[in-house]
């Protein structure tokens, strides 16, 4: 007896040995075949007008001229994706504001026989929604959307809740991306977890007749932001009413609150992070504190999330806004910029008075991370899609099509994007000035309690000096 269950125990093994070797999955991708990887994920084609075919998940992209080809397959990829029809992904927000993903999602079903669903989300359900999936070792997606992948790597390597993507990232395809980003995409312990696949870079945006009817120029430091829009506010208060203001920001999101912090404080030359925990520099509170208590910037901003602030600056009721490069094409549609038609320009983010420093910001990527518990073909599928995703193709149709900053620097140099697309040499200069530091775990929940502490200085008068030293020593018993 004890015989045959000891036999049966050794088939048992052989059996569950035998399986895992026979399973296919990203190990069966060559990924420096057919040619090696930098030459197949940065071959370029033509540009192309978008057939009618691509037009789907309720978006109508068809008839522009917009769709780069070029792109190459990896040897391997079809037995290693074998069984693989679909992958669920997580997107923020509407695809109606997202064309360059419907755009790449098409031409990665077409490339692979791989459909992507997506399911759209507001952006404030997308953590949560992925740490409870990964908490539950739920199949159910695929690969999520991390719009704070600087903040949110490192919560998942740590954890074990995402894939490493080492083989990736040679050190030759490395190369091809600013070491800032993909600092962005690395966990604690060193290895890459994501994808980069579109660029969030900060610019102000203004309103030039505002300026001069309140009697300012366009500032060029953060000390000057505050004067100015605190007099475009008066203006705009007694001439067109209260509910204009002279500034709004998305500081109802903890990532926008990174954003503007980072600016501040690398404009001096500083770093949020000083022996691995997140200090808060006084001059920088004093300023981001400032906007609010002596500037114009709106009492509603601090429930504003990414794309209200710039939305509410679209109706035309606020002098200055501080967001992403995209918005230098949607401000162009007078179907979305209703109120700031022929009025509206742009310009770097401020530098810091006597020190200069304009347009750093932290390098802001979107990337995707894979889910852990799905099965060996659904990595490789995903895999592939990373490997889509970050390349030259890709990158064209996100800059050119949707107006997102390319995370691989050469795209700006393409003859398409120089001649039509708008302010190159901007864009170019505010990626270049990005900068990438590595964060720790509790960083999310740090920015929530910024956000908690901004919102008593603001609404109920806490003095800004306590409050900063309430805040640090709360952030300083988390890290």
């Amino acid at each position: 007896m004890r015989k045959k269950a000891a036999i049966a125990g050794i088939v048992t093994i052989i059996f569950v040995l035998s399986s895992s070797v026979l399973a296919v999955g990203p190990q069966d991708i060559k990924w420096d075949k057919p040619v090696p990887m930098v030459e197949r994920i940065t071959a370029q084609g033509p540009v192309e007008v978008i057939p009618p075919e691509y037009d789907d998940y309720g978006v109508k992209i068809s008839g522009k001229k917009g769709m780069l080809k070029g792109y190459i397959l990896p040897e391997g990829w079809r037995e290693a994706t074998k069984g693989v029809d679909k992958l669920v992904l997580t997107n923020s927000g509407s695809l109606v504001h997202d064309p360059a993903t419907v755009l790449n999602a098409k031409i990665f079903e077409k490339m692979t026989g791989i459909h992507l669903e997506i399911i759209e989300m507001k952006d404030p359900l997308l953590w949560p929604k992925q740490l409870s999936t990964l908490m539950a070792k739920s199949t159910d997606v695929d690969v999520f959307y991390n719009t704070r992948s600087m903040l949110e790597i490192p919560h998942l390597s740590a954890a074990g809740w995402a894939v490493p993507v080492d083989v990736l990232w040679t050190s030759e395809v490395q190369k091809l991306y600013p070491v800032k980003l993909l600092d962005a995409i690395k966990g604690i312990d060193g290895k890459f977890y994501g994808s980069p696949f579109c660029l969030w870079a900060m610019h102000l945006f203004y309103r030039p007749s505002w300026l001069a009817q309140a009697g300012v120029t366009v500032p060029l430091t953060w000390q000057d932001l505050v004067t100015a829009s605190g007099k475009v506010d008066t203006w705009a208060k007694n001439t067109l009413g209260p509910g204009n203001s002279g500034m709004v920001y998305a500081a109802g999101d903890p990532d926008l609150i990174h954003q503007i912090l980072g600016m501040l404080t690398y404009s001096q030359g500083k770093r949020l992070i000083k022996n691995g925990k997140f200090v808060i520099d006084p001059d920088t509170w004093k300023i981001f504190t400032d906007l609010w208590l002596k500037g114009g910037m709106s009492d509603s901003s601090l429930e504003y999330l990414w794309s209200m602030a710039p939305e509410v600056f679209a109706k035309g009721k606020a002098g200055f806004t501080i967001t992403g490069g995209v918005y230098m094409n949607m401000y162009r549609d007078p179907s979305f910029a209703t109120g700031i038609q022929n009025d509206w320009d742009v310009t770097l983010s401020p530098g810091w008075e006597g020190i200069g420093n304009r347009a750093v910001a932290p390098a802001g990527n979107d990337s995707w991370t894979i889910n852990p518990y799905i099965s060996p073909a659904k990595k490789a599928a995903a895999m592939l899609w990373f490997d889509y995703q970050r390349s030259y193709q890709a990158q064209f149709n996100e800059l050119y099509l949707e107006g997102n900053e390319s995370v691989m620097s050469m795209v700006y140099n393409h003859p398409a994007i120089q001649a039509e697309v708008v302010n190159v040499d901007l864009r170019k200069a505010t990626v270049a000035a990005q900068i990438g530091e590595s964060y720790p775990p509790a960083m999310m929940e740090a920015l929530d309690m910024v956000k908690e502490y901004l919102g008593k200085v603001v609404l109920e008068g806490m003095d800004p000096d306590k409050a900063l030293k309430d805040l640090q020593a709360e952030i300083d018993t988390m890290m």
